[in-house]
């Protein structure tokens, strides 16, 4: 889960349409003082042009199932769910221990057209120039721990630390004040409280692995997959046994990670997000738009990701 919170956590703060709720101001990475409105990573990091342009990888990429799915760029939604054995993502050895990581934006796509594009085309207008044209990285650390399986301390495996990778790639993205708490932080449920600067409009962002996969390619690459629910509400710090409040956004997003270790020290990743949307038993806007996107994504985006050893 913690290689998608990267797109998440950030997506979070403009996770409403912008025809109801407007996106969160946080100060630009590139110009310091300035504000702008987050759309990096925009649904927990959606992407594209209307044309769709693919997200080329090698020519022999399409090998295995995650490979082929980001290879062909499919909005399809993915058919693969959780398995008992998908109790996490158990990363190879060489991925133990403190990285740096620089993440940039290779493209972004509204493969349903900009009606359903969160913000519209403004948004994506936005996102592309920043990211895209402008080259616009985002750089933050990451750390992966060794875990023990149940209650066998004998039988351990690699795994990513989840609450610090959310921090530290939250305080990159939105300033060190924006991550409140973490309540919760297991393979299966992320949860914790975002909040601009000035600590107003808090919000909570759960994300809930609905589905995961992992594919070990060679002994220098390895691909997984998760997808999640992520469910954007209002924070109920101050009333918390007041009466239950209607999110502000449900999304599902499948993100795709293909890594290759270049050598012990630097670690290459091509990574895509694909954002599906979910029909609303509250919300006719949002069903409507549901419905209009067919069970297509409609946001895409892919990323090129080193990691360096710190």
């Amino acid at each position: 889960m913690t290689m998608i919170l990267s797109a998440l956590l950030v997506s979070a703060l403009l996770c409403y349409d912008g025809s109801t709720v407007s996106a969160y101001s946080f100060p630009s990475r590139a110009s310091k003082g300035k504000h702008d409105s987050i759309n990096r990573r925009t649904a927990l990091a959606q992407l594209a042009l209307v044309s769709s342009t693919p997200c080329l990888l090698p020519a022999n990429a399409a090998e295995n199932i995650l490979e082929a799915r980001l290879q062909e760029n499919s909005i399809a939604p993915p058919t693969y769910g959780m398995e008992a054995s998908d109790t996490d993502i158990f990363y190879p050895q060489y991925f133990l221990g403190s990285w740096k990581a620089a993440s940039s934006t290779v493209d972004i796509q509204a493969p349903c057209g900009f009606q359903l594009f969160a913000g519209g085309k403004a948004a994506f207008d936005s996102a592309t120039q920043k990211e895209v044209i402008e080259k616009d990285v985002l750089q933050y650390k990451a750390r992966f721990v060794t875990q023990s399986r149940g209650d066998d301390a004998s039988s351990s495996y690699i795994a990513a630390d989840r609450e610090f990778n959310a921090k530290e790639i939250a305080k990159a993205a939105m300033g060190g004040y924006s991550v409140l708490d973490v309540p919760i932080a297991t393979p299966n449920r992320f949860s914790c409280v975002l909040g601009p600067p000035d600590g107003s409009n808090l919000i909570c962002v759960d994300i809930i692995t609905i589905g995961r996969k992992s594919e070990s390619l060679s002994d220098d690459k390895f691909a997984c997959s998760e997808v999640v629910r992520q469910i954007v509400s209002p924070a109920r710090r101050n009333n918390p046994n007041g009466a239950p409040v209607p999110p502000l956004s449900v999304k599902e997003i499948e993100t795709i990670s293909v890594y290759t270790k270049l050598d012990n020290d630097k670690i290459q990743c091509r990574q895509r997000t694909a954002t599906y949307l979910v029909p609303s038993q509250t919300d006719p806007l949002a069903f409507k738009k549901w419905q209009m996107s067919e069970g297509k994504s409609v946001d895409v985006r892919c990323y090129d990701v080193i990691y360096s050893r710190a």
